[in-house]
């Protein structure tokens, strides 16, 4: 589909108008129309020596501003777009009033009812709904943001059209309603870096002395194309580090650019990604982080005075979005970063700091776990679903974001994106195989399973679920270390490595596989060459998925252990890990740490992988078995793996719990009789669980389906209990 194809789906009319237009146009409820205006005079420096609106009076007599852009040469554009019927009458007002091509020109467009079926045009832009903690359309039908990343989706390397409708087509099809994306000045490259170009170039020329209309234009096709999928763009108009290479003046300028081209449009404005995180190569980054909290903060308040829509604004933080600005007031909600690498309860108390902070106002995870990144290990299905779950339930379920490595920064399988400026390389798995990871049906398994429920009356309930069971005995080895010195005294602050071989059994079908792993004090783990886990609390086992890792016949483990403080008496240097691996036929397989593992004071690179040979290394000394001073007995219950719940009063209750053991559910009407469904976020199916009712203290227990990771618990009272306005009160 060619531009002006797409356009006339949207329902943008384009004319010329030099004098004064003899027909009203039209256009529908909500939906675009642009006007456009031929300069009639010459003017050295079009884009900084000429600002152009359109004064358009509604019906209702109300009156916009509406900033116009220009399109290139002397050619000047505006879009409008209005809820009201009827007539509107508009007029132009130029810098230049001499100009009669861009001055003085009137007319009147008619708005009529919109009769299609994009949501976005159907029931409206969104804004913040009433209770100021989730999302509405216009028309007041609730919005539930599931976001998808597409940071860099306006590069050349997501090719238009066939790739970029192609990503927008499945992240339709599976439910998302949200995409995130940058307006040309990216994350994780220097300025002008050719991967961020578009097949028109750059948005601004070299020593950014004016915007590029060019640009912008093939831009539009991708804008224009997820909004006719019914797809909100969430447009970042920078990354945070550009601000000093721009200035505040030009950032102001880029933005009312990016206002006058898509705030007609069903949009919502993210004023810049990581908006206090300097360039990565910055050398006094704490003055940087302040100038551009402070720049920022600026540019949002202009931001917010230029837009005539009054589209919703944010910033993408470090972590959270107050934090990242001077003043709240700028913000329309509270976008956060809950980390890549954080525990599930970061993800969680994150969320909850969100939706007791004042002033009220909706919380997003706008950046989480992203499946598909390397980060020591590859993140998988397992920890993005994770962490949408906790967090969402306690922000107070408006929506989140998902991200895939390789897609935010467009790998392609012949060129994948290459390293960052601070060195690192993020994964290489190609945009097209990222777009089919299990983790985004996952999440919008997550969002169906909501949108069956009352879902934006739902409010955190923290603490009123527990486990109902202790968890099972650890089961560790010894505690082991490098056979020299006195590891309970004298261990040196040096890593050490240790090696296990071990056989799996031809035929071996294995359904799940766990390692868990303390170090006193910090660990990387590594299976077969692969890394799959690090950890840092030696008194809590880290817990790491093993299971597709391992392979038929021999495997390899090895782990780097570090004593990592100075040597004293409560700091002995020690390492404990048992793998268990339960087979299809029910047998378990346990391997643990004991006398017979490998161990080394240095390695080589090769040293994780099957093939090297260790027959030289001394085995291991075993210091103390598993519950013995120092350490004695750790912890079963990590702090990460606490169910999460929220609630309609005492009437309904959704729980997300991280792990296949039962729970007991509290504040729920004594003797009341609920209805119980069991709820599988992997598969998205639901198990009836018949009725079940509450004692005489409010709670219940309620056993796991048969499965072997999370799962998620529904009880909706059976007849009417309490009115939940009374618990917002």
């Amino acid at each position: 589909m060619k531009l002006q194809r797409c356009l006339d789906v949207l329902g943008i009319l384009l004319i010329a108008a030099l004098s004064r237009a003899a027909e009203p146009l039209r256009t529908d409820a909500h939906v675009p129309l642009e006007l456009a205006f031929t300069a009639q005079r010459p003017h050295a420096d079009p884009f900084r020596d000429v600002s152009l609106d359109l004064l358009v009076t509604a019906p209702d007599g109300t009156m916009k501003k509406v900033p116009a852009f220009w399109a290139g040469g002397g050619v000047w554009k505006a879009r409008y777009a209005s809820p009201q019927l009827g007539p509107h009458r508009w007029r132009t007002a130029c810098s230049d009033a001499a100009d009669a091509g861009l001055h003085g020109i009137e007319g009147t467009l008619e708005v009529q009812p919109y009769r299609g079926e994009n949501p976005l045009y159907r029931h409206g832009p969104i804004r913040v709904a009433a209770d100021r903690r989730h999302f509405e359309h216009a028309d007041g039908t609730p919005f539930f943001w599931l976001g998808d990343t597409w940071w860099m989706g306006l590069c050349h390397r997501l090719h238009w059209p066939d790739e970029f409708r192609q990503l927008a087509a499945d992240r339709r099809a599976k439910g998302f309603t949200v995409v995130q994306i940058v307006a040309g000045l990216y994350p994780d490259m220097p300025a002008f870096d050719p991967r961020g170009a578009n097949e028109s170039g750059f948005p601004w020329e070299s020593e950014y002395a004016r915007i590029r209309p060019e640009y912008f234009d093939m831009a539009d096709r991708r804008i224009f194309d997820l909004v006719e999928q019914g797809l909100m763009p969430c447009v970042v108009g920078a990354w945070g580090y550009h601000l000093p290479w721009l200035g505040e003046d030009k950032l102001k300028q880029h933005w009312r650019y990016l206002v006058a081209r898509w705030g007609a449009l069903p949009v919502v404005w993210c004023a810049a990604g990581e908006g206090t995180m300097p360039f990565y190569l910055s050398r006094d980054r704490a003055a940087e982080a302040e100038r551009q909290r402070q720049g920022w903060t600026a540019v949002m308040r202009d931001l917010r005075e230029t837009d005539p829509f009054d589209r919703l604004v944010t910033v993408h933080p470090s972590r959270t979005a107050r934090e990242s600005v001077t003043d709240p007031a700028v913000l329309d909600f509270d976008m956060q970063q809950t980390g890549h690498g954080a525990p599930a309860e970061r993800h969680a108390a994150l969320g909850r700091e969100g939706w007791n902070t004042q002033p009220v106002m909706p919380v997003i995870s706008g950046e989480s776990r992203y499946e598909a990144l390397e980060i020591g290990r590859k993140l998988d299905d397992t920890d993005a679903r994770q962490a949408f779950w906790m967090h969402v339930l306690a922000s107070g379920v408006a929506g989140g974001t998902y991200g895939a490595n390789g897609i935010w920064q467009v790998n392609r399988h012949d060129q994948p994106y290459g390293n960052s400026p601070g060195g690192n390389n993020w994964g290489t798995t190609p945009w097209d195989e990222a777009m089919r990871l299990p983790g985004s049906s996952q999440l919008a398994h997550a969002k169906r399973f909501f949108e069956s429920l009352p879902w934006s009356e739902l409010q955190p309930m923290p603490d009123s679920a527990a486990w109902a069971d202790k968890a099972e005995p650890l089961k560790l080895g010894d505690w082991i270390w490098y056979p020299e010195g006195d590891p309970k005294r004298d261990a040196p602050v040096e890593g050490r490595y240790f090696r296990r071989r071990f056989e799996l059994p031809p035929g071996t079908v294995v359904r799940r596989a766990v390692l868990r792993v303390s170090a006193d004090d910090r660990f990387s783990v590594w299976l077969n060459g692969r890394q799959i886990g690090a950890g840092a609390d030696w008194s809590t086992p880290t817990a790491i998925d093993a299971t597709v890792a391992l392979q038929p016949g021999a495997n390899l483990l090895a782990i780097r252990a570090e004593n990592g403080q100075a040597p004293v008496d409560l700091n002995p240097a020690g390492l404990n890990a048992a793998l268990e691996i339960s087979r299809a036929d029910g047998e378990t397989i346990c391997l643990a740490t004991d006398a017979r593992w490998r161990a080394a004071k240095t390695a080589v690179d090769d040293w994780t992988s099957l093939e090297f040979d260790d027959s030289d290394w001394p085995m291991a000394l075993a210091t103390a078995r598993y519950g013995d001073p120092p350490w004695g007995a750790l912890s079963t219950d990590p702090p990460d793996r606490v169910p999460e719940v929220c609630g309609i009063g005492d009437r309904l209750r959704v729980g997300y719990v991280p792990d296949s053991r039962p729970i007991t559910m509290g504040s729920l009407r004594p003797q009341a009789a609920y209805r119980l469904t069991r709820f599988d976020p992997v598969s998205g199916q639901r198990e009836p669980g018949g009725e079940i009712t509450a004692g005489g203290d409010g709670r219940v227990r309620v056993a796991p389906p048969p499965l072997d990771h999370d799962w998620v618990v529904l009880l909706e009272a059976t007849s009417k209990l309490d009115d939940p306005r009374e618990h917002a009160r």
